[in-house]
């Protein structure tokens, strides 16, 4: 809805890695087994994330993608705006191509009010903050695709 496919998937191997600490490393192929994303999907979103800082690379022995220990400090708003203009997001509910006050669908106002609620949290949790209330998740209920 709010989010990319993109982004959700972007969310979900940051979590992962929240869940083993900022200096535990992973390869792209556990990471993407463990959370059900597309390897070469995954590739792509960790290559980002690692550019922008979120993430570090890690080569040989124990290598992989680990966070960095400054990323805890980031908000789930700032991974998923990597791949999402948030603050532009202007579709609609049901699908319109822009939801505006001028041509609204019968659920404008509680749409503009629950995507702010969902910004709002977005930019208020904190990676670390997600580490301490989740990580005793089972990756084993997260399904191959998105619904």
């Amino acid at each position: 809805m709010i989010l990319s496919q993109t982004a959700r998937y972007a969310l979900r191997a940051v979590y992962y890695l929240t869940t083993l600490g900022h200096d535990k490393c992973q390869l792209t192929k556990d990471i993407a087994q463990n959370t059900k994303i597309p390897a070469a999907y995954l590739a792509r979103i960790m290559s980002t994330l690692a550019k922008r800082g979120i993430l570090y690379s890690r080569t040989g022995l124990g290598g992989g993608f680990c966070l960095t220990k400054e990323a805890m400090e980031l908000s789930l708003y700032d991974v998923a705006s990597q791949f999402d203009n948030l603050d532009d997001y202007r579709g609609c509910i049901f699908g319109f191509a822009e939801c505006c006050k001028e041509k609204r669908c019968p659920l404008h106002d509680d749409w503009i009010r629950l995507k702010d609620e969902i910004i709002k949290l977005l930019k208020s949790t904190s990676l670390g903050r997600l580490r301490e209330i989740g990580t005793d998740f089972d990756w084993s209920r997260v399904t191959t695709w998105d619904r």
